[in-house]
């Protein structure tokens, strides 16, 4: 019981000290001269600049990932010779015009196919070369 009493006067002093170091603060900003709300609102703008860089990087490492676990799936999935895997690549090979250049799908590194696979929808793909395995 002791305890929680101490936690709770430690939370209480915490809090208030920080409330008057805002007040403190604003109003020394505002003795200076500047505006409160220009203030405002560049940290606004700077915060959601953050906001939507940190979303998109996060987006592309996703992207990232997702595209090495296909291309390491298909890779297997060339390795164990299954049918529609193989024949999932090679209608994408056709599609792309690039047929003459991966002729040979058994010796397509995971980088090449990840090079063939990189602009698809990387989910259908996943899901595909998960219930062929479960077939």
């Amino acid at each position: 019981m002791k305890d929680d009493i101490l936690k709770k006067i430690d939370e209480a002093i915490l809090s208030a000290s920080s409330e008057d170091g805002e007040s403190i603060l604003d109003s020394t900003l505002k003795d200076a001269g500047y505006d409160l709300n220009e203030i405002a609102s560049i940290s606004s703008k700077a915060y959601k600049r953050q906001a939507f860089l940190m979303r998109g990087k996060l987006n592309y490492e996703k992207d990232q990932n997702l595209l090495k676990q296909a291309s390491a799936k298909l890779r297997q999935a060339l390795d164990q010779n299954l049918d529609k895997p193989i024949s999932y690549l090679r209608n994408l090979l056709s599609e792309n015009e690039l047929a003459v250049q991966y002729r040979n799908l058994d010796k397509l590194g995971v980088e090449e196919i990840k090079d063939i696979i990189k602009d698809q929808n990387l989910i259908e793909i996943m899901e595909m070369l998960d219930n062929g395995d479960q077939s």
